[in-house]
């Protein structure tokens, strides 16, 4: 199932808010001993709310500026490597989204556990998942949300790396020592599997999954093999960034003029000046304050 998809993020340029979900051999193998060893509804309880956790990551990149090429599917969550390429609080938020979400709900379910008895048996294996995904995501261990906030915080990234990568190989590797020991106990079936996809990860990871900010992507590119315009968009200050992307043209190059509730030129910039404004500041943010101007210099001009 490469190249399904399912709506998330939201994209000016492209895909229309779709996000690709590629499943990886890994993620069908652990079906599979799901559904052979009469756990298939855990199963589903895990997908369900591993999608959920990645949508999160989608949502939050959107609105940071970023797009989600893909996700591809794995039996601890979705795979996304990197983080060099992104601002360090961007990476932060990005990867916290997907744990915390998982949290609220399993709280919210919980909450719903006190209201309505009765749900407790229909929706603890989905509450179990979202709680198991939220705390193993948050370990130090690479490719984990964890190890991309340490990464971020991190001085020497390369260093980071490296022993991230060496904490996702022995967390791994005990993971799996406790289902061997689990056998003489209560089997953990899905500690080993954890431990030994941990390891995969680790060693192997991915480069294709990534965010790409949509200020790097076309129609800021332009062909002018094929003739470009000039075109001049009056906005008003108040607009927010993500409405201006739309605006820019693949066969254009757009002038922006800024203007005040009146009708008064506040302000003027081009393509590359937007880009660097969505790179540097959130999307929803205004366009007068993306600009730097203040509300004693907005006050000031209006008088």
């Amino acid at each position: 199932m490469r190249g399904g998809k399912l709506r998330g993020a939201y994209n000016p340029f492209c895909d229309n808010g779709i996000v690709k979900i590629r499943i990886h051999p890994a993620f069908i193998a652990a079906a599979l001993l799901f559904i052979f060893t009469g756990n298939a509804v855990a199963f589903c309880a895990y997908t369900v709310a591993i999608i959920a956790h990645e949508i999160a990551h989608s949502r939050m990149a959107a609105l940071r500026g970023y797009r989600m090429g893909s996700i591809t599917l794995m039996p601890y969550g979705g795979v996304i490597n990197g983080g060099e390429r992104y601002a360090r609080a961007d990476n932060i938020l990005i990867a916290l989204a997907g744990p915390l979400f998982n949290a609220a709900v399993a709280l919210l379910i919980v909450a719903l556990w006190w209201l309505y008895p009765s749900l407790y048996s229909y929706t603890l294996d989905f509450c179990v998942a979202n709680v198991a995904l939220c705390v193993i995501n948050l370990l130090p261990l690479y490719p984990l949300d964890g190890s991309r906030v340490v990464y971020s915080l991190a001085k020497n990234k390369l260093r980071a790396l490296k022993v991230l990568r060496a904490l996702g190989i022995a967390g791994g590797a005990l993971l799996i020592a406790y289902n061997i020991i689990s056998v003489f106990y209560t089997y953990n079936l899905t500690a080993g599997m954890m431990g030994v996809f941990l390891i995969y990860g680790a060693v192997f990871g991915t480069g294709e999954e990534s965010y790409a900010h949509v200020a790097e992507r076309s129609p800021l590119t332009k062909d002018f093999g094929e003739g470009v315009e000039k075109r001049t968009m009056y906005v008003d200050e108040n607009i927010p960034l993500l409405k201006l992307l739309p605006m820019v043209r693949r066969d254009a190059l757009t002038q922006f003029i800024v203007l005040d509730s009146d009708g008064r030129q506040r302000g003027a910039f081009d393509e590359e000046k937007l880009k660097n404004l969505c790179v540097d500041n959130p999307l929803t943010t205004p366009v007068y304050e993306a600009l730097g101007m203040s509300k004693a210099c907005k006050i000031a001009h209006k008088e």
